[in-house]
């Protein structure tokens, strides 16, 4: 790549145990081998993990306290995506017959073959050893005892990441980014199952094209896994910034010139023969520093006002996961008001694309489109209505 990503290295980038993200940690069992292996060695997180614990708590008995439309919505996408997540859905032995393409032709065909199952933007960059995790830690769905499914006891030879706590060790060269774009009415009705029916049928739709593609790839002779929602082995973010989707913005979420930050990600990553997308410059870090409208208008306050700071050897605006996760929690559903107020996710008409080519091109324009932004659009977050088809 003759660029470089926007995001700035400080120190020495160190691997992220997958153990330590909210969502696994809302996940641990009172009483398990697992939660107390954890807060042995993390005391300081077992009073806030608590807390998180009860939000997946409260989603499955959401049901039973009369939340019954919410509750149908939760089953129909999250379980669903659960099912392709089982070993033999993200990774499998590529055929023994290879297809022989030189890397422009692959690029090209694996890209069309991503936009024909749905997503609105495909780049390809290399998967940095940094961005692996070091130890799974997502929801152990190969075990019992938790409450989402699917359960798998039957571990194929070879396969990473089946167990919680297992070390994980990725060898694949190459990443393919994938974003799915959300309807941005839904997103815009706050924190609403409005907003979870959306998440959850774009992160579904991300699931069904990233286990699909990698079948493809496989298919065609090479190794090639699926990272999606409900089974992870990378952190699908840094790998976006890397391969051009967009970049790392003050909310913690990738910004494209395109999507805004109006879209989720899935990837595969391969070792078929791959050109490389270049990473992206957009301006956002001097945009983002200039504009604070996802944290002013973030209802946990989890997004940072101030500088950068440095995390794991990456200078970046540091979001508050856990007071992210706890507001979800005390609202009932997933909350989507930062990626509704950031600037850049607006229609793509034509005015729009004028208006982000400005952006990009003229720095010195910046505050003042951010004022421009504030008395076209609001300086605060306006909900919109909830459709009927969602009422309870």
């Amino acid at each position: 790549m003759s660029k470089r990503p926007t995001y700035e290295i400080d120190g020495e980038t160190t691997r992220f145990d997958e153990r330590d993200t909210v969502f696994a940690r809302e996940a641990l069992v009172p009483g398990s081998p697992e939660e107390m292996d954890y807060h042995e060695r993390h005391p300081e997180k077992r009073e806030v993990d608590e807390r998180l614990a009860r939000f997946i708590l409260s989603k499955m008995e959401e049901g039973a306290k009369g939340e019954h439309l919410a509750r149908a919505i939760y089953e129909s996408h999250f379980l669903t995506s659960a099912a392709l997540a089982l070993p033999d859905q993200v990774d499998g032995e590529p055929a023994e017959s290879r297809i022989e393409w030189d890397p422009k032709e692959a690029v090209n065909r694996i890209k069309e073959f991503a936009r024909a199952l749905g997503a609105d933007d495909v780049r390809i960059g290399p998967l940095r050893p940094e961005w692996v995790y070091s130890h799974k830690g997502s929801r152990p769905f190969f075990g019992e005892g938790y409450t989402n499914p699917p359960y798998f006891k039957g571990i194929p030879e070879g396969y990473q990441g089946a167990r919680y706590g297992d070390p994980i060790e990725l060898g694949h060269r190459h990443a393919v980014s994938m974003a799915f774009g959300q309807e941005k009415d839904l997103i815009a009705t706050g924190a609403t199952r409005a907003v979870d029916f959306e998440v959850g049928r774009v992160y579904l739709k991300s699931v069904v094209a990233s286990v699909q593609l990698a079948r493809f790839i496989r298919a065609l002779g090479y190794p090639a896994r699926a990272h999606h929602l409900r089974n992870y082995l990378v952190m699908l973010v840094p790998i976006a910034v890397d391969a051009g989707i967009g970049e790392l913005a003050r909310s913690g979420y990738v910004v494209s010139r395109t999507l805004g930050a109006d879209f989720r990600l899935s990837c595969v990553t391969t070792d078929l023969p791959l050109e490389y997308d270049e990473p992206v410059d957009i301006g956002m870090q001097d945009f983002c520093s200039k504009c604070s409208k996802c944290a002013t208008n973030c209802p946990a306050r989890a997004i940072p006002m101030g500088e950068k700071t440095v995390t794991r050897g990456v200078r970046k605006w540091k979001l508050d996961e856990e007071a992210c996760l706890l507001y979800w929690g005390r609202s009932g559903y997933t909350c989507g008001i930062c990626q509704t107020v950031c600037p850049w996710t607006k229609p793509n008409n034509l005015f729009h694309r004028f208006v982000a080519a400005i952006a990009v091109h003229l720095p010195f324009m910046r505050r003042f489109l951010v004022f421009g932004d504030d008395a076209v659009y609001g300086a605060g977050f306006r909900p919109k209505s909830l459709p009927d088809w969602l009422r309870e």
